[in-house]
């Protein structure tokens, strides 16, 4: 039997449906092949945590001691608070994004150009000056 048979017949191995010929082909084969024994052995791992799960009983109260606490927590929530910090926290942040502006504005104009950057030397204005001018006019001359 080959690796691509067995996976297929894994299933119905499992779940005991295979004729006794080919159960023995397919035990025989996760014996011989360590691949299709972990296979095997991982869906046999799961199939315990699925059967696991469903012996679970949900609790029918959690959802109201969920929606109780939720209500509690909403109407007693901002009140907590105290006075100060619901002016501090506005006031941080405000305080924060104006020094952030100040300081961009501030590091904008820390650069100013000198007057020996803006003024361009004789050959560079001639250079700039060539790659306007149209190449046949150069050539007819």
């Amino acid at each position: 039997m080959n690796c691509q048979l067995c996976q297929k017949k894994l299933d119905a191995y499992r779940e005991g449906i295979l004729s006794d010929d080919m159960r023995t082909q397919v035990k025989a084969h996760l014996k011989l092949c360590a691949e299709c024994g972990e296979s095997y052995r991982i869906q046999l791992l799961a199939d315990s945590v699925v059967n696991d799960e469903k012996m679970i009983i949900p609790d029918n109260d959690l959802t109201s001691r969920i929606m109780a606490r939720l209500e509690n927590s909403t109407e007693t929530g901002y009140r907590n608070i105290s006075p100060f910090r619901k002016v501090l926290k506005p006031a941080l942040i405000i305080t924060s994004l104006a020094a952030a502006i100040f300081a961009g504005v501030l590091i904008g104009n820390i650069y100013k150009p000198s007057v020996r950057e803006l003024s361009q030397p004789l050959e560079l204005a001639l250079i700039d000056d060539v790659a306007i001018e149209s190449v046949d006019i150069l050539s007819n001359q």
